[in-house]
């Protein structure tokens, strides 16, 4: 464990503050605030706020209460600004519409909090409490890297340490969930692979019906080779180990192909999904001539 990274936390932990029974939340004050007088942390944008899901939890809050309690901290100038709960408060702000019980929220207030723990705190609460997709769970990872720079720059200790053995020490000592630097760079090499897909199957994979193979093997497909293939698994495929096998079929009889043909079958079809305005004579030759060497292909097989 980075002794280091064990200071990020400042004497308290994620763990600490929501467990109900720790020492370390006697410190930290239960207030009701009024939802409008809490801002948002201005690096909460990575994360989901998608409004079914609000709305799933504005419901189970109103029957059930909350079961986490969110984290703020007061700024200098007297506001409140979120750590923990931005999909929590706004929840409570759909429910306060048309319930008044629900203009303030119970929160957890943290104090002597700097700004570079707060974004420590943003992040690792996230990895703690809430079920991420890959490409949240990257970001958030990615997103401690400012923390790690500024660790650097003040510990010679860390010289030669790996950035992602400094994260995964972070969020260790924040979560108190065990996780390795080798884990924190196989979740960010998802996450780019991921931003490699296509819409359809970025979804599905952000939806966890991707397995890491076959994202991997998407990703290194055309975008055309991948809405074929998309259009192909909708019609036939109802579970993600079928998914996963169909995609490893595709991906192995493209293997198996001419390397030649394939590059020209991925190139006339990049051309062809730009849009098919009218052709320049030149363009026109060109297409007589791959018409040709089409026939001359067709011929011999």
């Amino acid at each position: 464990m980075c002794a280091k990274a064990a200071e990020a936390a400042n004497g308290f932990s994620i763990t600490g503050l929501l467990d109900s029974q720790a020492k370390t939340r006697e410190r930290y004050p239960v207030i009701e605030i009024s939802v409008a007088d809490i801002c948002d942390h201005p690096n909460n944008v990575i994360y989901s706020m998608d409004e079914s899901e609000i709305v799933k939890l504005a419901r189970s809050i109103e029957k059930d209460g909350l079961t986490d309690l969110p984290l703020v901290r007061k700024l200098a100038d007297g506001s409140w600004q979120m750590l923990s709960g931005h999909r929590r408060k706004t929840a409570f702000r759909l429910l306060s519409e048309t319930d008044p019980r629900f203009e303030k929220m119970p929160c957890r207030a943290v104090d002597s909090v700097s700004d570079a723990q707060a974004l420590t705190l943003l992040h690792t609460a996230n990895l703690f409490t809430r079920q991420l997709s890959a490409t949240e769970r990257a970001a958030a990872s990615r997103a401690l890297g400012a923390e790690v720079e500024q660790m650097r720059a003040t510990t010679p200790e860390l010289t030669g340490r790996r950035t992602e053995d400094i994260k995964a020490a972070i969020i260790s000592e924040q979560t108190g969930r065990k996780v390795s630097g080798k884990t924190i760079r196989r979740q960010e090499a998802l996450a780019d692979r991921i931003e490699n897909l296509t819409p359809s199957w970025k979804q599905s994979a952000e939806k966890r019906e991707l397995s890491a193979e076959a994202v991997e093997r998407l990703s290194h497909m055309s975008a055309t080779e991948q809405d074929e293939l998309y259009k192909r698994a909708g019609k036939t495929i109802a579970t993600k180990r079928e998914l996963s096998a169909l995609i490893a079929t595709v991906d192995a009889e493209a293997d198996a192909a001419d390397k030649d043909l394939l590059r020209a079958d991925r190139a006339l079809k990049a051309f062809v999904a730009r849009g098919l305005g009218k052709l320049s004579p030149q363009d026109r030759t060109v297409v007589d001539s791959i018409a040709k060497s089409f026939a001359r292909l067709r011929e011999v097989n």
